[in-house]
């Protein structure tokens, strides 16, 4: 083991040469001077080896014993670092740099992570984080992480949750999502539940207020389902009127409905003729820095297509504060073609079938049975989607007024003159 450590700090193999050399070995052991591999070549002379730091002490002891030190060699982990340091400075002095280079950058952040999020944008919350002083090219240490969660917090209301977390490089930002607010219903406006498609009652619930139909009845839009106003029945022979009590409607009405919808498109439109010139432009951005890296930048005159991809760098599986973005450009011209009827047509249906979907979802409603008509008239193509539909028809609709008693009037004279 004594081998290996003495050749990591490196050692001197010497020659002594005197009339009295045992007097240097001597004053070695008093010094307490380690020295080993000891070869006696004559009386006068002998080889040995010592450490590299105890060189300098061992020529003060060597000429208080009037020998001659001759140096043979040199060997050891030191020995390689010193030729390298006097042969190879600027390697050296690079090595050094870059050792203080990556500390100092080491410091700043290259990355900001958001987990949590499903309905905020991610977008949304890194441009809250970088006012608040959390982006990347900041300084790691000097961003105090709860008060620049509690400052970006404040700017996103519809989170209930933010931490920031700084992991040398990254910063870890986890959020939770606030649930969302029930709307309150102001219940002392009175209301009516009104029909919003004309259909078939199969299911009417009146919770406050007074059905107006029954189920199988049939009901047009605009029509009063529920209505809000309540008549109170007078007790037999009573002779006051007792009025009528008006409240928020409230209920359901479930019907069955038949939906229109129409959409159309001419027979030709216009199509895009490229010219089959492409040019793509290059940009590199670092941090805050952004450079245009093309060798011509200038973009085409009149319409193109622009393509726009853009990665980051990864570095041994950790993502870089770089990132390359590449713009490519194709010029075209727009000439007028006719449009393939059949695409068309399957187009139209896709679009009105998406337009029932958002219907039916809004009215919590379900599709029964559709039926497709396509017609050409005038150069244009006309779809028409029949859809036979089970929805929710009613819907609130407010009047002037307060909710409470209405009293009537006397039934009769009630005064007795003679």
């Amino acid at each position: 083991m004594k081998w290996l450590i003495n050749l990591l700090r490196g050692y001197v193999e010497l020659q002594a040469v005197g009339a009295f050399p045992e007097r240097l070995l001597n004053l070695c052991a008093q010094e307490r001077l380690q020295f080993w591999r000891l070869c006696w070549l004559d009386e006068t002379s002998f080889t040995f080896r010592v450490a590299l730091k105890d060189r300098k002490r061992l020529d003060e002891l060597a000429g208080r014993a009037m020998c001659e030190l001759r140096e043979e060699g040199r060997r050891g982990a030191a020995v390689v670092a010193e030729g390298i340091l006097e042969r190879r400075w600027g390697f050296v002095l690079g090595l050094a740099f870059c050792f203080v280079a990556v500390s100092f950058l080491s410091r700043f952040l290259l990355v900001v992570e958001v987990t949590g999020n499903e309905r905020v944008p991610t977008a949304v919350i890194l441009s809250q984080l970088q006012r608040v002083g959390v982006r990347p090219g900041a300084y790691g240490p000097a961003i105090l992480e709860k008060e620049a969660a509690n400052a970006a917090l404040l700017g996103l209301p519809e989170l209930s949750y933010l931490a920031v977390n700084i992991y040398g490089t990254r910063a870890e930002v986890v959020v939770h999502e606030a649930d969302k607010k029930p709307e309150l219903l102001d219940e002392t406006v009175p209301a009516d539940i009104v029909a919003k498609a004309d259909g078939i009652i199969e299911d009417i619930q009146a919770e406050s207020g007074r059905a107006m139909f029954q189920d199988g009845d049939v009901v047009a839009k605009g029509e009063v389902l529920i209505s809000g106003d309540l008549d109170l029945k007078e007790p037999e022979y009573g002779t006051v009127d007792l009025g009528r009590l008006i409240v928020r409607a409230r209920g359901s009405a479930a019907a069955r409905t038949w939906r229109t919808l129409e959409e159309t498109v001419p027979l030709t439109a216009l199509g895009k003729a490229y010219t089959g010139e492409q040019r793509t432009q290059y940009r590199i951005k670092l941090l805050w820095f952004d450079l245009d890296i093309s060798q011509n930048s200038s973009i085409f005159g009149g319409k193109c297509d622009k393509m726009t991809e853009t990665e980051q760098l990864v570095l041994f599986g950790c993502p870089l504060p770089v990132w390359l973005t590449a713009t490519t450009l194709r010029p075209y011209e727009l000439e007028e073609r006719p449009a393939d009827r059949e695409e068309a047509a399957l187009r139209l249906e896709q679009v009105l079938s998406v337009r029932l979907a958002q219907l039916m979802e809004a009215g919590g409603g379900e599709v029964l049975h559709t039926d497709f008509v396509t017609k050409e008239e005038d150069g244009r193509l006309t779809v028409t989607l029949l859809a036979e539909c089970r929805e929710e028809i009613g819907r609130t609709v407010e009047r002037e007024g307060e909710i409470g008693r209405v009293y009537g009037t006397p039934q009769g004279n009630t005064n007795d003159n003679g």
